[in-house]
């Protein structure tokens, strides 16, 4: 299981550790840091910067003397990174009983290229993680993504935006909707598309989100050679959202979220004879509040109900959420907590979808101006419709990044993840993971 290279990490979010093809293991981050130094000037301070931008965290305030530059091309910056990481992992299929660990090798590229521009905004991103098993090769797989997105500022209080990306996956061994039986990871496609508007009339504004995504599941392949029909997966997924908002006073803002989803599967029955096309709605409020820079947090509460298309499938209601509290200590230290709750779809036997909470606290500290420390504990809790099945995962977490100067970042971590279920087989899993990356 590696991390999550997505247009963002973690399930998110444990890294991953692919093996090398013939670089002996451990001496790639040795290596690397031998040849570049650890830099004695840039550990001398433990004061924080001068000026700290508003809301700025320990994890994602601007530090100018270690964020990369880009390379200049006309009026745009483009941002290559390659990452090598390396990983133990105890459990890599996340059973109960006959734990099988290795070590895992990953190879992480990737380019950014964005407009600097004083109106209107382009995008690109490229990315692939190329994961090796030492000793279970079958285990492999390569993620990759492009994407483009691009804003148009029509008036100062008015803009369009719009993106579209190509996205391949593969389905973790952790995963509820995991084909035990497959003999390699199932592979699928994401083909997304998102057009979209917003507009301020002084304190009152609009948000209108219109979010296409296409599903392709690959086959996969059992002991005997056998093929495993994923077709019944495929599927087109709409959504449109929109968001009102008035803002009280800066930085301090109600709002309200509806919308209206469709789920529309290829076959009009998947392998057990169900029909899972399904339609929706959501709808609940939501206030974002800043208090003097130093707590501000973003909470949304709402009520979605999904009907289903087979009559065998209950109607679904349900509390949905998302909420994120920040609260910088100090300069130094910021906590964090976050809980989203949302329904998903699966292909659980039995069950029409699954309602998912995630809950999350972190701990950034900045030990050093180029040390940056973490600490996080975590809890999931995945709900199933019309079967009684619940699972519940615990985590936690801890990990340093060192930054060596602008062009190249350590960082080493531990993850803990154990799941309790009444249904399926429980695991504890623990991973060690070191990584260094370059960029420019």
């Amino acid at each position: 299981m590696l991390p999550g290279a997505t247009l963002v990490t973690f399930h998110p979010g444990a890294a991953i550790l692919p093996r090398g093809l013939i670089l002996p293991r451990v001496s790639v981050l040795a290596l690397g840091l031998a040849l570049f130094g650890f830099a004695p000037c840039a550990a001398l301070a433990q004061e924080p910067p001068e000026e700290v931008p508003r809301g700025a965290t320990v994890a994602d305030r601007p530090r100018p003397d270690y964020d990369p530059p880009g390379v200049r091309a006309g009026s745009f910056l483009i941002f290559p990174e390659l990452a090598v990481q390396e990983q133990y992992e105890s459990n890599i299929f996340a059973t109960e009983n006959n734990e099988r660990a290795d070590l895992i090798t990953a190879i992480i590229p990737s380019i950014r290229v964005k407009s600097d521009w004083n109106n209107h905004a382009v995008s690109f991103l490229g990315d692939a993680t190329v994961v090796k098993y030492a000793d279970n090769d079958s285990e492999d797989f390569v993620d990759r993504t492009f994407g483009a997105d691009g804003r148009l500022d029509i008036r100062r209080d008015a803009r369009l935006f719009g993106g579209a990306a190509y996205r391949v996956r593969h389905e973790e061994r952790s995963s509820p909707d995991n084909v035990a039986a497959a003999v390699e990871p199932i592979e699928y496609t994401v083909y997304s598309a998102v057009v979209g508007g917003e507009k301020e009339f002084n304190r009152l504004g609009f948000r209108l989100d219109n979010i296409f995504e296409r599903y392709e599941f690959q086959d996969a392949t059992n002991g005997f050679g056998q093929t495993i029909d994923q077709s019944g997966r495929d599927r087109n997924q709409f959504d449109v959202r929109l968001r009102t908002s008035y803002d009280l006073m800066p930085m301090r803002q109600v709002y309200l979220v509806t919308g209206y989803n469709r789920r529309d599967y290829n076959r009009d029955v998947d392998a057990g004879g169900v029909d899972r096309d399904s339609h929706g709605y959501t709808a609940g409020p939501g206030f974002r509040y800043d208090i003097d820079g130093i707590v501000f947090f973003d909470l949304f509460l709402g009520v979605r109900r999904q009907e289903f298309a087979d009559p065998r499938l209950n109607s679904v209601t349900g509390v949905v959420g998302d909420g994120r509290v920040t609260w910088n200590v100090t300069r130094l230290t910021t906590i964090t907590g976050t809980v989203t709750r949302d329904l998903r779809e699966t292909s659980v036997a039995g069950s029409s979808a699954y309602f998912a909470t995630r809950s999350e606290l972190r701990a950034d500290h900045e030990l050093l101006r180029n040390v940056l420390l973490n600490a996080r504990i975590g809890y999931q809790r995945d709900d199933f419709e019309d079967i009684d099945r619940t699972d519940n995962y615990y985590s936690a977490g801890a990990g340093a990044k060192y930054l060596i100067n602008r062009n190249f970042v350590a960082s080493a971590g531990y993850g803990y993840r154990q799941r309790e279920s009444d249904r399926t087989s429980d695991f504890v899993d623990h991973t060690f993971t070191v990584r260094l990356t370059s960029h420019f």
